[in-house]
């Protein structure tokens, strides 16, 4: 599994800092060199903030095989505010973000100021390491499990607790002490008002419209693989990551009624109306994407 480490909100002195380590003390190897661009002054985060990060996730996931497993974890610094969690929303579903405190250059006394960083630095090294041990939770809960039901649409399947529940994981799960019981105890929530089922020997969840998710079989077309025709680097990474751990990107659901029609279009991965390719059902990514 490659992981994506990206580093957000910190000034030169840490990012120079982390600069000089070995890559590998934050990504496992040395040639993935965490994500990382220095805050300049005042320290907080502004509008826009998240596109560079994305779209060099996007880059180094599109020089993937489309097998190869993908991870995306950030560490931030948690200096609060609306922007903050605006940043923090551009990686909602597909990554795990974990706060760490700020870290000002010169709050510590000039003869102190070289040990305080090195110290801070320490610190958003350990707290990559433990929130990628949970990301490694995430990809054992959802491997070989592509009917997981952590994985249904947040678009496309209409439902009061999948959107809710997948939010809850994003916010809570980086910081949980027991990261699988809440992985399981999230999935067993759904699966309560929406049970796995079975017609004709395939399996589907079921929404609230009662529109079909089904298991595709051997049949996989997969989602947007490339950034493009209408297609953001937020598509491209949610096709391939969800909670900081990958799932299979060529999945995607056969969704119809029970009476064997769909719907004239549905909202896609980038947020535009997509009409289905045939009458009788679409194709439905976990990431949306819709064909």
């Amino acid at each position: 599994m490659k992981t994506f480490v990206c580093l957000a909100g910190f000034p030169t002195a840490v990012v120079d800092t982390v600069a000089q380590r070995p890559a590998a003390r934050f990504t496992g190897d040395n040639d993935n060199p965490p994500i990382a661009r220095a805050l300049r002054e005042p320290y907080a985060y502004r509008f826009g903030m998240a596109d560079f990060y994305l779209e060099e996730l996007a880059k180094r996931i599109t020089a993937l095989n489309i097998k190869d497993e993908a991870s995306v974890v950030v560490a931030y610094a948690a200096y609060g505010g609306a922007e903050m969690a605006r940043f923090l929303e551009a990686f909602f579903p597909f990554a795990l973000c974990t706060p760490i405190e700020p870290f000002y250059p010169d709050q510590a006394p000039k003869a102190a100021r070289r040990h305080a960083l090195l110290r801070h630095v320490d610190t958003i090294e350990a707290g990559v390491e433990a929130v990628q041990a949970k990301a490694r939770i995430v990809r054992d809960t959802l491997s070989g499990q592509p009917m997981s039901p952590l994985l249904l649409p947040l678009r496309n399947f209409r439902s009061d607790i999948v959107q809710p529940t997948v939010t809850a994981l994003f916010e809570g799960l980086p910081t949980d002490a027991n990261p699988r019981a809440r992985l399981a105890d999230a999935s067993d929530a759904i699966v309560r008002d929406h049970p796995l089922q079975r017609a004709d020997g395939t399996a589907f969840y079921e929404d609230n419209r009662k529109l079909r998710f089904k298991s595709p079989g051997t049949d996989k077309h997969g989602a947007a693989r490339l950034v493009g025709e209408g297609h953001r680097a937020h598509c491209l990474i949610n096709g391939r990551v969800r909670l900081g751990g990958p799932f299979d990107a060529l999945f995607h659901y056969d969704c119809e009624y029970a009476r064997g029609n769909v719907d004239r279009a549905y909202p896609n991965c980038h947020g535009t109306l997509q009409e289905p390719l045939k009458a009788t059902h679409a194709n439905i990514a976990p990431s949306d994407a819709v064909r």
